[in-house]
């Protein structure tokens, strides 16, 4: 018995559109050539200094976790929006939240990426 092509593969689907979805509403939240280009270059040595704790003399792998971060958080000063990790805290906690900047609230260009 064989299956329709629909039916087979049903939670690598689920895990493509999850993946899909999630690239739009983080194009979305960093529209800004500036947040863009520091997010891809924080988020790299924000990993790294994560795995670096396990391989690397603690201290360095601090520092790169705190520059990635840090890299990434001016990004987001740019962009005029709360940091993703920051808004489900200040949401409990009953505080106002920015998860889109204003002057990009309006657009819907998630699908291109800014150069």
């Amino acid at each position: 018995m064989t299956t329709a092509p629909r039916e087979r593969f049903p939670i690598a689907r689920k895990l493509l559109r999850f993946g899909g979805q999630w690239r739009a509403n983080w194009l979305l939240r960093h529209q800004h050539p500036a947040s863009y280009w520091l997010h891809l270059i924080g988020i790299p040595l924000t990993l790294i200094g994560l795995v670096g704790l396990f391989v690397l003399v603690w201290y360095y792998a601090v520092i790169l976790f705190v520059l990635g971060y840090g890299l990434q958080a001016i990004g987001h000063r740019i962009e005029g929006n709360d940091i993703g990790e920051a808004i489900p805290i200040k949401r409990l906690l009953g505080l106002p939240v920015v998860p889109i900047s204003p002057k990009y609230a309006g657009r819907n260009n998630s699908a291109n990426p800014p150069t």
